[in-house]
């Protein structure tokens, strides 16, 4: 059973007030970068010992306003007002009730870049494009095999935009990127690793990569989740439960290098609104920053008209058109259709690495969903993409492989679908063309 979290803030805080109450909120604003802190060069979340950064660094930190502790003061109603703006509230520059809905919502822990209006970068990136990560520990909410998966899932949404492979390995292997689950105060000697607070509130942290050259300590690129949370891989989630996908995509961002984001949709936001398991486009802008992009380089497609239906007795209608399949499901059916794609397994003597799927399809309305996205090779599956729920018109939805194999049989693609109820317009599918992109 999920723990309810406690409402730490309350509507009715406003300028003149004094007392814990605002000093709860002064330090909810210093944490997140929107008030100054005694040492400006330490107070930002993953600060010491790393350089400082693009959009961090310390002119920016000195000139953020200074409270009085204890006291809602001009300084405190200013950052308050700047962090109202940045989560797209009314900069009233006191808590009102949107506010302490906001105040109290689940989000990450790292600090917002409250200057910015879209991706932000920390300066930092890794110097090598290939990296591995190993999980140090799982949680009790979910199996482990479903965390490795969601672990994949979500470095996968990476990948499948950008050069970078993911490879898990062993925790004693000195992992880049190392995952941990952890409650309460569970930092390292000598590291800045601020302690969980409980259910609801902060729900996971991560630390930047540096700005190369300079060398990276051991605890960069690591993320924290905090196991107070009740974590799951199902969607839609329980109520009080979080989804686990979706803030490991997030932190995980971080991880690369990547800043909040105030773009309404993406991923880089730092409050946790529900599953999201794609990239927004201002996910993609921000990692092909860093890491630049990718293009197709060895793609093989096979039309629509070539997809096989798994349970025939689902299917109300289905028909082939020149260069796609038209299928219309049964309505709160659920079924599987399997697309075989060519398979160029060893070009000019190179064997092919494997490196997203690719999807064209339209379907007639939010009634009828693509749910998964499964990848195989031969009869293995190398990874599967759970509750996507993509719907409406997809001209290239992307998944990524994060390891990113070699190419040893034939590539398949399975999609499962939802459909629910509706007309047989809003119940069809349009199964256009089904591909892979090897690398």
């Amino acid at each position: 059973m999920a723990t309810k979290a406690k409402e730490r803030f309350t509507a009715g805080l406003a300028p003149g007030a004094r007392g814990e109450d605002v000093t709860a909120l002064q330090d909810y604003l210093e944490h997140f970068g929107y008030l100054a802190a005694e040492d400006p060069e330490h107070d930002t979340f993953c600060g010491p010992s790393y350089p400082l950064g693009d959009g961090d660094d310390l002119a920016v930190l000195e000139d953020r306003p200074d409270a009085d502790a204890g006291s809602f003061d001009d300084a405190t109603a200013e950052a308050l007002r700047h962090l109202q703006a940045y989560a797209g509230l009314r900069p009233t520059g006191e808590v009102d009730e949107p506010t302490a809905q906001l105040l109290n919502s689940k989000r990450c822990g790292n600090a917002d870049q409250s200057e910015l209006a879209e991706f932000s970068t920390s300066g930092r990136k890794w110097a090598t494009n290939n990296l591995r990560y190993s999980l140090e520990n799982t949680t009790p909410n979910i199996t482990t095999g479903a965390v490795t998966m969601a672990m994949q899932q979500a470095f996968a949404m990476w990948s499948a935009h950008s050069p970078l492979r993911f490879t898990q390995v062993a925790a004693s292997a000195g992992a880049e990127i190392r995952i941990r689950f952890a409650t309460g105060a569970h930092a390292a000697t000598g590291t800045n690793d601020p302690a969980f607070d409980g259910p609801g509130g902060v729900l996971a942290h991560a630390f930047y990569p540096s700005v190369p050259p300079a060398p990276v300590t051991a605890i960069m690129g690591d993320a924290h989740f905090d196991d107070a949370e009740t974590w799951t891989v199902t969607v839609p989630p329980q109520a009080g439960h979080t989804d686990l996908v979706t803030v490991a995509a997030h932190e995980f961002g971080h991880s690369l290098g990547l800043g909040h984001s105030s773009v309404n949709g993406a991923l880089m936001q730092a409050f946790y609104g529900g599953p999201q398991r794609t990239l927004h486009a201002d996910d993609i802008s921000g990692l092909q920053h860093l890491y630049g992009g990718v293009t197709l380089r060895h793609a093989a497609w096979i039309h629509g008209t070539g997809v096989q239906v798994e349970v025939d007795d689902n299917v109300e209608s289905i028909r082939r058109y020149g260069f796609y399949t038209r299928i219309i499901g049964k309505p709160n059916t659920t079924n599987w259709y399997h697309f075989a794609i060519p398979t160029p397994v060893i070009v000019a003597g190179s064997r092919l690495n494997w490196h997203r799927a690719l999807l064209r399809f339209v379907t007639g309305s939010t009634s009828t969903v693509v749910r998964d996205v499964h990848v195989y090779d031969g009869s293995s599956r190398i990874i599967a993409h759970q509750a996507v729920n993509l719907g409406g018109s997809n001209a290239m939805a992307v998944f990524g492989v994060p390891h990113k194999p070699p190419v040893y049989w034939g590539a398949g693609i399975s999609i499962g679908v939802t459909t629910g109820a509706g007309t047989a317009s809003e119940r069809r599918i349009d199964l256009i063309s089904g591909g892979v992109d090897f690398t």
